[in-house]
């Protein structure tokens, strides 16, 4: 899995954004957001680091 492409990985994570600031942001692949878009409730914000475990654990995800 891509990692986030982020230079402000190492800052802390007191920031959250929006479903709709996380798919525009440059930080993710258009692949990591056509992911997000699909796990993410657009009723709540969340970290990167946050948005980060979401992509992870759907990935990790066994097919059926």
């Amino acid at each position: 899995m891509n990692q986030i492409n982020n230079e402000n990985q190492d800052k802390p994570s007191g920031e959250t954004f929006s479903k709709r600031q996380l798919l525009s942001s440059k930080v993710y692949t258009e692949l990591q957001k056509d992911l997000l878009s699909a796990v993410l409730d657009a009723e709540q914000s969340y970290s990167h680091e946050q948005a980060q475990t979401l992509l992870a654990t759907y990935l990790k995800k066994e097919v059926m």
